[in-house]
């Protein structure tokens, strides 16, 4: 007998699919007489509107004894009213079991399902009588068929031949683009689902069907027209017109979870898993009908996608997408690898773009397009590129030339001309002028999120720190000295004092470096530029805005310039043993070539990697010419000393003292102090000078001055007479040693 499996469905009809009620659309529900009581013919307008359908109802066949339940005496459950049938109802077409000729039949031996064997045959549902094939005609084989020239070449028999039918429990009812379409009750597509004669995926264009009631006049559904298209075929479509292309074109839903629809590169996104677990392949099956029993057909959302490279490129273009929120006129980088066994054997960046595409009948889709770019790798320098010397010999030799000078001046720092100059931050200057050389060094390498945050702390933290002592010794000899033309007021500004003073300055930038690592933080961004030539595909590193670039600007540019006016104003001290003019010629320096810096950086079109070794050479020639500006002159004026006094030990006569030919201007290192002369016992009368050895300056008043310690305890004043004998000489230099 022709049998029913438990699960399966049918239609029952109501008062023999006769009856009809209002379809389940939003017009067809409307009570026209309600709403428009009063208006005749906006009534009549809506009563057009009304769809009647049919009367019947979906019913499942209940499990008995845990096997097939003969059609004659099944039991049936309602899903709506949960109550059992003995009868069936309405039997489709398509549920007969047909013999050769197309007709009904349930005389065993006239229908079958098919079921290859070793001799690639057809059996009947029982899977061991094979149909007889007594009819004239050549016979269809089902599994694999043998061409005349020996291949073999697989069949499935899904229709009708000699001697048999596939019997599907198939009813167009019940099929989701039917039911679609009778409830809304206007053309549409569906959603992509698998078709049930062929086990594909596809999507169906469906537009209802209705006809005129004679008696009363109602327009009643009565079916629908459907057009079938499948993902396969799409895919198709896409391959023709795409496959000589480098571009990749993949059509996804708009609605999550995204599932693609199909891509010029073949992919359909299905795929055949087994129906108890879907993580598991279906196993290859001659056998179409236990195929169907034990697999199923399912979507793979585009985010899944990982067979091969296109397939990658494909999936990580929809994610770039979709967190950048799909924006319909830009372009977005996609960097994509293919692994196989580990091994990297593809790589490449392609420009993604989406559109949204829509259609009458409910489609939304995103067709996505992604073409390959140039890569542009002038952004970054790597060990190995022909620019990579002019990055790293500056760096490198620009740190061992600040080391060298500042080996020199520390090795001199008891020398009168070098203690004038307030050597202590003079070479914290120095040492943080050779880091800030290493620190050029984090320029090297990919523009990654690691490094590009790396150089935004090594750069401006270590600038911060070369400039500060330089800051606060401009700061503390204005402070003490003034302009040279007013004569300061008695005050002390030790050496423990200035050296807290530099600490806010360092925190403030450790306190802008840190929130903005977290607020935006200088990280590696792809980007796609346009010329006439096509797209380039970049690395640079950026920041979401440019408030940091303004916060840097504004507060490092104000140290310079207020270095840069406390330095003019100075500029009027005397030339012996005082550091005006080398404090002014470094800020000067400092903020030239940072001007020039920010011009390029900012206004030249220019790639990252030319700005690095541009950036390079700026630190190297503004660090090492400030350094040789502090560290050079001293030197020579220590050398010049030397050779004065070994020639006045020479022409000196024994009890006659040689004097020189102007007054001398030595610089104490006893703090900074500045007063009215107070008569102490250790005082010498004499000369209108007064000098800080740290600042190594002297100004001329026509009153006396003391220098001194800044601590009360120790303090030791020294003057100079307008005439000054060997005596004197010594005594002072003495004074200075101590």
């Amino acid at each position: 007998p022709c049998l029913m499996h438990p699960g399966q469905s049918y239609i029952e009809c109501i008062d023999g699919c006769k009856a009809i009620q209002k379809c389940p659309d939003e017009n067809s529900q409307r009570e026209c007489r309600q709403l428009f009581d009063d208006n005749e013919d906006e009534r009549n307008s809506c009563e057009e509107e009304v769809k009647w359908c049919i009367s019947y109802r979906e019913q499942i066949i209940l499990p008995e004894n845990d096997g097939a339940i003969a059609v004659n005496n099944a039991k049936i459950v309602n899903t709506s009213e949960n109550n059992y049938h003995s009868q069936r109802g309405y039997i489709p077409w398509t549920q007969h079991c047909i013999d050769s000729s197309g007709l009904p039949t349930q005389t065993p031996g006239q229908n079958s399902v098919p079921g290859p064997d070793n001799l690639h045959n057809c059996y009947h549902s029982d899977g061991s009588n094979p149909v007889q094939r007594n009819l004239s005609g050549p016979y269809a084989y089902c599994g694999i068929d043998s061409d005349d020239d020996g291949t073999a070449t697989p069949i499935i028999c899904n229709t009708t031949f000699i001697g048999g039918f596939v019997s599907y429990n198939y009813d167009p009812r019940y099929r989701p683009w039917y039911t679609k379409t009778k409830e809304m009750q206007e053309p549409n597509w569906s959603e992509p689902y698998v078709f049930f004669q062929n086990d594909q995926m596809g999507i169906s264009y469906s537009h209802p069907i209705y006809k005129t009631d004679e008696d009363d006049g109602r327009k009643v559904f009565v079916g629908v027209l459907a057009l079938d298209l499948t993902l396969t075929g799409i895919a198709s479509f896409l391959i023709k017109n795409y496959d000589e292309a480098e571009n990749i074109v993949a059509i996804i839903e708009e609605a999550e979870p995204n599932y693609l629809i199909a891509s010029s590169t073949g992919t359909t996104g299905v795929k055949k898993v087994l129906k108890d677990d879907h993580s598991i392949p279906c196993p290859e099956m001659e056998n179409f009908a236990l195929a169907s029993e034990i697999c199923t057909t399912v979507r793979i959302p585009v985010a899944e996608l990982k067979n091969g490279f296109m397939e990658r490129v494909i999936s990580n273009s929809y994610m770039i997408q979709k967190k950048n929120g799909f924006p319909p006129s830009r372009l977005l980088p996609v960097q994509s690898k293919d692994d196989t066994d580990d091994v990297e054997v593809a790589q490449g960046v392609h420009a993604s773009q989406t559109k949204q595409f829509t259609s009458v009948g409910g489609i939304n889709w995103r067709i996505m397009i992604m073409s390959p770019v140039d890569i542009h790798e002038d952004d970054s320098i790597l060990p190995g590129d022909d620019m990579f010397p002019f990055l790293v010999t500056p760096a490198i030799i620009g740190s061992v030339v600040c080391m060298a000078l500042l080996l020199l001046f520390t090795k001199h720092r008891g020398e009168q001309e070098v203690i004038a100059s307030d050597w202590r931050f003079t070479g914290a200057f120095i040492f943080g002028c050779a880091l800030l050389n290493l620190a050029c060094l984090s320029l090297i390498g990919p523009n990654t999120d690691s490094l590009c945050l790396s150089r935004m702390w090594f750069l401006n933290f270590f600038f911060v720190l070369a400039l500060t002592p330089l800051f606060v010794k401009t700061w503390r000899f204005y402070k003490l000295l003034g302009d040279g033309t007013v004569i300061p007021r008695r005050q002390s500004i030790s050496h423990a004092k200035t050296t807290l003073m530099m600490i806010p300055f360092i925190l403030f930038e450790v306190l802008i470096l840190t929130i903005f690592t977290f607020v935006d933080p200088n990280r590696a961004e792809e980007m796609l530029e346009y010329d006439d030539v096509g797209v380039t595909h970049r690395i640079v590193c950026t920041h979401d805005n440019s408030a940091f670039f303004a916060v840097q600007v504004v507060y490092q540019g104000s140290l310079i310039l207020v270095g840069c006016v406390l330095a003019f104003k100075t500029r009027n001290m005397k030339k012996e043993y005082r550091d005006n003019q080398q404090l002014m010629l470094t800020l000067y320096n400092i903020a030239l070539v940072g001007t020039v810096i920010l011009i390029v950086a900012n206004v030249v079109k220019v790639y990252q990697g030319t700005i690095r070794i541009f950036l390079s050479v700026g630190v190297f020639w503004m660090t090492v010419f400030s350094c040789c500006v502090f560290v050079l002159p001293r030197l020579l004026q220590i050398h010049t000393r030397s050779s004065i006094s070994s020639n006045r030990g020479r022409r000196s006569q024994p009890g006659r003292a040689q004097l020189p030919s102007a007054p001398s201007t030595v610089a104490i290192d006893s703090g900074f102090c500045a007063s009215t002369l107070q008569q102490q016992q250790d005082h010498v009368e004499g000369a209108n000078m007064v000098s800080s050895r740290t600042l190594g300056t002297a100004v001329e008043n026509p009153a006396n001055f003391d220098l001194s310690d800044g601590d009360s305890s120790s303090g030791r004043r020294v003057s100079f007479e307008p005439i000054l004998n060997e005596e004197t000489i010594q005594a002072i230099e003495k004074a200075a040693n101590r």
